[in-house]
């Protein structure tokens, strides 16, 4: 038995395991094309040419033309320069889909009978710290299930893509409409 079949390296037309070429795998979800690419990089780039958008994102000023010839985009190469810019990928490639975001510090832990500080429950009691003042302005009652629908708006903001507080209030007088105490 020769020493490449005892290692799992066998050869097979000169291609072993450590030299097989890589093989690209394709995705089955809608990612954006090269426009819509090219349109929300030059929204969060606020750059206007497709040579300026590639240097903002740190490749050379050739790749757009790279990119339209080929009709495809480096998606791993439009990640690195979002991640240097601390743009979300969030935004950028699922604009209006409602994402998880799991949560590790949701788990409660126990040591002994006394439990360890819980991230989520602090991240909570701020998010009803801004609400039920907002609440209280628009005379909505201060039942728990209002006061979750107004914590969980606040939770699912996403950066300053909108104004929080205007949401927030939307929410609060569309509670206090249904509850028959809108100012007038």
């Amino acid at each position: 038995m020769s020493n490449d079949v005892k290692n799992n390296n066998i050869v097979s037309n000169g291609i072993t395991a450590q030299n097989r070429p890589q093989t690209t795998l394709k995705s089955n979800l809608d990612l954006p094309d090269v426009d819509t690419c090219m349109a929300r990089l030059a929204l969060v780039s606020q750059q206007k040419s497709a040579s300026a958008i590639m240097r903002w994102l740190g490749l050379p000023p050739s790749t757009h033309s790279n990119w339209k010839r080929r009709n495809s985009v480096n998606y791993d190469r439009v990640v690195e320069g979002l991640l240097r810019h601390n743009v979300s990928l969030d935004w950028f490639f699922a604009p209006s889909t409602d994402l998880f975001y799991p949560n590790v510090s949701s788990v409660v832990s126990e040591t002994g009978t006394e439990y360890q500080s819980n991230e989520a429950v602090s991240i909570t009691i701020k998010a009803l710290e801004h609400v039920e003042p907002i609440m209280q302005h628009y005379k909505v009652k201060m039942t728990e299930q209002n006061r979750q629908i107004m914590a969980e708006t606040f939770l699912k903001r996403r950066g300053e893509g909108m104004l929080l507080d205007t949401a927030l209030r939307q929410v609060a007088i569309a509670l206090a409409t249904a509850q028959g105490n809108a100012e007038k």
